[in-house]
């Protein structure tokens, strides 16, 4: 997961051979979710914009799965 402020965007790099794959997006305050779901056809690289994102901390949870083994990668940015 690679956050740019600048940019405005986040983005997520896949497996190649991904099967299903969706982001959520929780804000540390508030009941705020957002979840994104990935399409296989898009390639390993995903950029969400966040340019409608609240001010504040958002945790980032990646969930995929390849074959029957389901995977989660997740980290904190900041939106300022």
């Amino acid at each position: 997961m690679t956050y740019q402020s600048e940019n405005q965007k986040i983005t997520f790099v896949l497996p190649l051979y991904f099967a299903k794959a969706e982001i959520t997006f929780t804000r540390q305050t508030g009941n705020e979710n957002i979840t994104i779901p990935v399409t296989v056809g898009e390639g390993p690289r995903v950029s969400v914009s966040t340019r409608k994102f609240e001010k504040g901390f958002w945790l980032a949870q990646l969930n995929w799965s390849v074959g029957r083994s389901r995977y989660c990668s997740e980290g904190w940015f900041e939106i300022a």
